[in-house]
């Protein structure tokens, strides 16, 4: 599963994502799509070993960037797929992670910008725990999960009435051999972020 420093979980879980993308550096760097009927996700490997996630709504053809460290990165993919970004889904306020937010809104303007923290950039819409939020027809609930920083937030997403997975992007709370580090929390917070609330997730996320 491609998550070094940004991560997301998608079904069928992380040992068949492992397979499917750990194979040399080379190929983890390049960008890959990963598809379901409701969804389609295109990640984006960003500076030496982060990644950002262009969710795109089949139905719509409506989309939302997950960290946009690397504007121009984002809208060259917005172009690849012919979709309307409309939604920055930023996870926590790190510089690798939201540092891209002003420049991408001056390159789009208009977009609404998501976070749990008023450090994020750019912010228009500050969200805590079970915020819902729609990306065309997806539904997104946003999960506070603090330690890493004290306003982390990972982004669940589902389609409403639909019997295809959900999926869930993580940021620096969950990667795939670990979780990022305590910058302004507690273990008994990362516990409860990783077991009580990432850990009560539909397990085919």
């Amino acid at each position: 599963l491609p998550a070094l420093s940004s991560g997301w979980f998608w079904c069928p879980g992380a040992a068949q994502l492992r397979a499917q993308f750990l194979h040399t550096e080379h190929e983890l760097r390049e960008p890959r799509a990963v598809s379901q009927a409701d969804m389609k996700v295109e990640i984006l490997p960003a500076l030496t070993d982060n990644y950002m996630y262009l969710l795109i709504d089949r139905d719509t053809r409506e989309a939302a960037i997950v960290d946009p460290v690397q504007p121009q990165k984002v809208l060259d993919a917005v172009k690849k797929h012919g979709v309307r970004l409309t939604t920055v889904l930023t996870t926590h306020h790190h510089w690798d992670h939201a540092g891209g937010n002003e420049k991408l809104v001056k390159m789009e303007p208009g977009l609404l910008v998501y976070g749990g923290d008023s450090r994020v950039g750019a912010l228009t819409h500050r969200v805590s725990h079970l915020t819902a939020l729609k990306v065309g027809s997806l539904s997104v609930k946003c999960l506070s999960t603090p330690c890493h920083t004290s306003g982390h937030i990972c982004y669940y997403v589902t389609k409403p009435n639909s019997s295809e997975p959900p999926a869930v992007f993580t940021g620096d709370t969950l990667f795939v051999a670990g979780c990022g580090k305590f910058f302004e929390g507690t273990p008994e917070e990362m516990y409860k972020a990783l077991i009580e609330i990432l850990g009560s997730l539909d397990p085919r996320t």
